[in-house]
């Protein structure tokens, strides 16, 4: 499947499923585990028939390119995530100000508070429950939060960047050789 620019290039999942097959290859291998000589004989056979074009098709800046292009909505929905978890734990903070607030302060500054409050929150908030807020915008804070780690978590396995490196073919031929 070719998703590069160039029609002569390695795709970044052909370039992925080459740096996983070398990695099964080179565990099994330190673990002391050998495929069948007759299969490493065969793929060998037909991987050195194609090597050379595996090499000279390898871009690597066709490959960035094309990575960047994977990463950056996951870039994007983590600033939002991000934004999202600091603007509630930003509301969390200020819903526990304007509690200190409710419990000392005057009839004016209360009302003031809690117009603000409200006007931050979005929400209806009812002035006889003001401690339930501070609880609220607590959860809505861990929440978002918890956004926030899922987008880190989806960008972070989804940068395979450390896969595209040269060579790679030649280190599967050579391990494919020393199987056989």
């Amino acid at each position: 499947m070719k998703t590069s620019s160039h029609e002569s290039s390695l795709s970044l999942e052909a370039q992925v499923r080459a740096y996983d097959l070398l990695q099964a290859l080179t565990e099994a291998s330190e673990m002391g585990l050998r495929p069948s000589e007759m299969t490493c004989r065969q793929y060998a056979e037909e991987f050195s028939k194609c090597e050379d074009r595996l090499e000279a098709a390898y871009d690597e800046a066709s490959l960035r390119c094309e990575l960047a292009a994977v990463l950056a909505p996951l870039r994007q929905a983590l600033d939002d995530a991000r934004f999202e978890a600091a603007s509630a734990a930003a509301l969390h903070e200020f819903a526990k100000e304007v509690f200190d607030i409710w419990q000392s302060g005057g009839i004016f500054s209360r009302r003031r508070a809690l117009r603000e409050l409200r006007a931050r929150a979005g929400f209806r908030l009812e002035s006889h429950r003001i401690g339930n807020y501070v609880a609220k915008t607590f959860d809505l804070a861990n929440e978002a939060q918890v956004r926030f780690a899922a987008a880190q978590q989806a960008l972070f396995k989804a940068d395979v960047s450390y896969k595209i490196r040269p060579g790679i073919y030649s280190e599967l031929n050579s391990m494919l050789i020393s199987f056989v």
